[in-house]
């Protein structure tokens, strides 16, 4: 029995979340694993972007209409070839709306017995249930009578998705709690791309001994930060103010993905950060990463990525978030509204860099056996 496998790309990203699956699978003969991509333009994510990254992701529904048609189309055109025995495996690197959009499409278009959707976690997930589930629910049925399609996601294993690849044994744990059975910690894996990214780039683009980056939030409504992008960098001035003259740290302020306008850069250089970073005007974000040896951020996956790279995490606490982050892994915490100075010092110290300077290591996932299995068994019903 044969196994197709389906990558779909809907979210705009700096590395392939596929990438280690697919080197997983190259081993393979084409007679049992096969490997197809769904790809939207350029354009598209350009414009996915804008949406997510706004108050209008609230109102997919008059924003999405085109794109979830062609995602229904090609995902439809792939189902077609397959006959009734074949497994297919679909993977996204989302599960909100779009991961319910996939599974509705599925359950809609349904010609194999093993239809199978797989989530490669892409950030940190709140390990908590989304609150008034009723409400999505009674949204994304009128939205589906009216419009063919739903509007919201259920939140961090809400349901769509068969089988979670996960970062670490908490979102596991989670996982599990609300009776999600199949889930698999695998961040080599997941940051494998990543990782291979870094390969490349060392020979390249030397660490900078001196250097920080410094990951900002995009800040915008709906999102955990609870301040404007203005007030938060007034509000971690401080700390970057005192690592450039204190410790004689450069900074690198990398904006976020949603928000790289000329805009926003100006709005960086005219506050109190100003006179204090350089700004990270490059696309990619993988020579930043490689250049720095410590990464500073409030809420971002960047803090991983470093992690997984050997730098040293440091997460920023402040009024703007305050909550614990879900990043299971070790990394530093700063809070800039308590006296930090004593404790950037620690932090800050050869000793505690050389902690980190050995990356993750875990033994790497052999997904081949692991979905040959999952599917032998598969019995989730229409």
């Amino acid at each position: 029995m044969s196994t197709l496998h389906v990558f779909i790309y809907v979210c705009p990203a700096q590395e392939d979340f596929f990438f280690g699956i697919r080197e997983n699978l190259k081993n393979a003969t084409s007679q049992q694993h096969s490997c197809m991509d769904i790809h939207l333009e350029e354009e598209e994510y350009k414009y996915i972007t804008k949406v997510e990254f706004s108050i209008r992701r609230y109102f997919r529904f008059l924003y999405y209409g085109t794109i979830f048609k062609k995602i229904e189309s090609l995902i439809i055109e792939i189902i077609k070839q397959c006959n009734r025995e074949q497994s297919i495996v679909f993977y996204l690197a989302d599960e909100g709306v779009w991961a319910e959009l996939v599974r509705d499409i599925i359950e809609r278009n349904r010609i194999t017995r093993r239809s199978i959707l797989v989530n490669v976690q892409h950030g940190f997930m709140l390990l908590e249930k989304v609150g008034f589930i009723w409400l999505r629910e009674l949204f994304n049925f009128i939205a589906k009578k009216s419009f063919g399609y739903p509007i919201f996601g259920y939140g961090f294993g809400g349901g769509a998705c068969d089988v979670h690849l996960v970062y670490s044994s908490r979102e596991v744990q989670f996982l599990e709690g609300i009776q999600i059975p199949r889930s698999i910690p695998c961040p080599e894996l997941i940051k494998h791309d990543l990782l291979d990214q870094y390969k490349s780039q060392k020979n390249l683009v030397p660490v900078e001994s001196d250097l920080i980056l410094l990951a900002l939030p995009a800040c915008v409504k709906g999102s955990e930060m609870r301040c404007s992008l203005q007030e938060f960098l007034h509000t971690i001035a401080p700390i970057v103010k005192w690592v450039k003259e204190k410790a004689g740290y450069r900074v690198l302020v990398r904006p976020h993905p949603g928000r790289r306008d000329n805009a926003t850069i100006e709005l960086i250089l005219k506050s109190h950060l100003g006179p204090y970073v350089e700004v990270d005007r490059k696309e990619v974000l993988i020579s930043a990463l490689s250049r720095s040896v410590i990464v500073m951020a409030a809420h971002s996956t960047v803090l991983f990525d470093a992690y997984c790279l050997g730098k040293m995490p440091i997460a920023l606490r402040s009024h703007c978030y305050q909550e614990p982050l879900p990043f299971h892994y070790p990394h530093e915490v700063i809070d800039v509204r308590s006296a930090f100075a004593e404790e950037l010092v620690h932090i800050l110290s050869d000793e505690r860099r050389k902690y980190y300077s050995s990356r993750l290591k875990e033994p790497e996932l052999d997904w081949k056996q692991e979905i040959e299995t999952f599917t032998a068994h598969y019995t989730r019903t229409n």
